[in-house]
C-alpha cells in the first residue's frame, strides 16, 4: 500500500478540487478520502478533483465535518485529501443508502448483505453517515451482523448541527449512508482514545427511550447526575460530561455517550446523542483537556513503539474534544507527526459521532459507536 494527502484553503471550491486533483494525478490513486468544511461540500468541489485526475475509476468516499485534519495540520476551513493506491492488490467497493432516517436497520442490512453476497469477506470498512441517522440503529446492524472492522463516523457542520454533506464518486449527498468496503492485503491497526475520568460510584438504567436516558438507579436521570458530581447538570456541561457505559455481559466493550441537556423531551430527564440500552451499566465522566492530550500522545507512542512499518493515518475525532481543546486541538494531529518519520501521509475530520471496535489483544470487539471520542486507523 502507498499513500499521500494534501489539503487547501483555495477560496474557491471547483479550484480547490482542481489543486488537489492535479497533486494526486501522478499518484493514480484507486481512492480518495476527501474531507472538507462544510463551506466546501458543492458539486464543484468534486467536479474540480475529477477534472484534474482525468480518470473514471477512481473511488472517491468523504464527508464534511466541524474542521478538518491533515499532515499539515487542523484546519477550521478548507478541504483535504488522503490518497491510496495498493498496485491492485485491494479491491474497493463503494456502497450507499439514501433515506437514513426511514427504516434504517433494514436499510443496513441489505447494505452489508450486498458486501458479502460474492462469498468474499471485507477485510475493513469505512461508514460515514449523515448525522440526523439513528446512532443506535447503526450500532445494533453493526453489532449484530458485520464480523469485519469497520471505522468512520457521522458527517458534520461547523458545529451548527443544521447539515452535512457525503462524498460518494461524483455527488455530494445528504440524508445517507456510504461504506466503502476493502478485499485482500490490507494490513492496519485500530486505536480508540476514551480513557475519560469517571466521579461517583455509576448507576444502571431502568427507563430510558432511543436517545432519552429517564430513570438510573431509583433516580431521574438528572438526579442521579448530580448524585455523582455534586452539583445539577448545566447547558455549559455539554462535550464535559459523558456516560462510560459498560454491556454487563461483555465488560470489555467500553463507549462513551455525550449528555446534552437540551436534548431532554421530559423533565429529569436527559439527552445523548446515541442511546443506551436498559440494564447497562454507566458512570459520569468529565472530560479534561490534559486526559484528552495525554492519551492521544500515548496512542500515537505505542503505535510507533510496534515497529510496524507506517503507510498512512486516518483520523476520526469528536466535535465535542475540538471544543474542548480549543487551541490544543493541533495535539490531534500534532501526536502522530511527532511520533512517526515526517511527513506521515494523513487526513480525517471532527465528527458528530464516531465508529470503531476497541482492541482485544490481537483481535477486535464488535463495531460500536462513541461519543467524545479519537479513533485511529493506521495502514501498514
Amino acid at each position: 500500500m502507498r499513500a499521500i494527502s494534501n489539503t487547501t484553503n483555495i477560496a474557491d471550491p471547483y479550484r480547490a478540487g482542481i489543486a488537489l486533483g492535479e497533486f494526486l494525478a501522478p499518484f493514480s490513486p484507486e481512492v480518495v478520502f476527501l474531507f472538507s468544511s462544510v463551506h466546501y461540500s458543492v458539486p464543484e468541489l468534486l467536479e474540480g478533483l475529477h477534472d484534474a485526475l482525468e480518470r473514471n475509476d477512481v473511488i472517491v468516499v468523504g464527508n464534511s465535518g466541524d474542521g478538518l485534519y491533515e499532515t499539515a495540520g487542523p484546519a477550521d476551513q478548507g478541504a483535504a485529501v488522503l490518497a491510496l493506491n495498493s498496485d491492485g492488490r485491494v479491491r474497493w467497493r463503494l456502497e450507499r443508502i439514501d433515506g437514513v432516517q426511514e427504516n434504517l436497520q433494514d436499510k443496513m442490512r441489505r447494505l452489508m448483505s450486498r458486501l458479502t453476497s460474492e462469498g468474499e469477506r471485507p477485510c475493513l470498512g469505512y461508514l460515514v453517515s449523515d448525522f440526523r441517522a439513528n446512532a443506535s440503529d447503526i450500532e445494533k446492524v453493526l453489532f449484530d451482523i458485520v464480523d469485519f472492522p469497520v471505522v468512520g463516523g457521522f458527517a458534520a457542520d461547523d458545529h451548527q448541527m443544521v447539515k452535512c454533506y457525503l462524498y460518494a464518486n461524483r455527488e455530494v449527498v445528504s440524508d445517507a449512508l456510504v461504506v466503502l468496503a476493502a478485499y485482500g492485503e490490507v494490513r492496519f491497526s485500530i486505536a480508540v482514545g476514551n480513557s475519560q475520568q469517571p466521579v461517583g460510584t455509576g448507576g444502571r438504567i431502568e427507563v430510558a427511550a432511543g436517545t432519552q436516558i429517564d430513570r438510573i438507579d431509583g433516580l431521574s436521570a438528572k438526579d442521579f447526575i448530580e448524585r455523582e458530581i455534586g452539583k445539577s447538570v448545566l447547558q455549559t456541561d455539554r462535550g464535559i460530561l459523558c456516560f462510560s457505559v459498560h454491556d454487563p455481559e461483555v465488560e470489555d466493550e467500553k463507549r462513551l455517550r455525550s449528555i446534552v441537556p437540551d436534548f431532554a423531551k421530559r423533565h429529569g430527564s436527559i439527552g445523548l446523542f446515541g442511546g443506551i440500552s436498559i440494564g447497562y451499566q454507566v458512570r459520569v465522566c468529565q472530560a479534561r483537556p490534559e486526559d484528552l492530550t495525554a492519551e492521544v500522545y500515548a496512542i500515537a507512542d505505542a503505535e510507533c513503539a510496534s515497529g510496524k512499518p507506517l503507510v498512512a493515518a486516518l483520523v476520526i475525532s469528536c466535535s465535542g474534544r475540538k471544543a474542548l481543546l480549543g487551541g490544543h486541538v493541533e495535539h490531534e494531529v500534532g501526536a502522530l507527526t511527532k511520533a512517526f518519520p515526517p511527513g506521515v501521509p494523513l487526513a480525517g475530520f471532527s465528527s458528530f459521532g464516531e465508529i470503531a471496535p476497541l482492541r482485544r489483544g490481537s483481535a477486535y470487539t464488535h463495531n460500536l459507536f462513541h461519543n467524545m471520542t479519537y479513533v485511529l486507523l493506521l495502514l501498514e
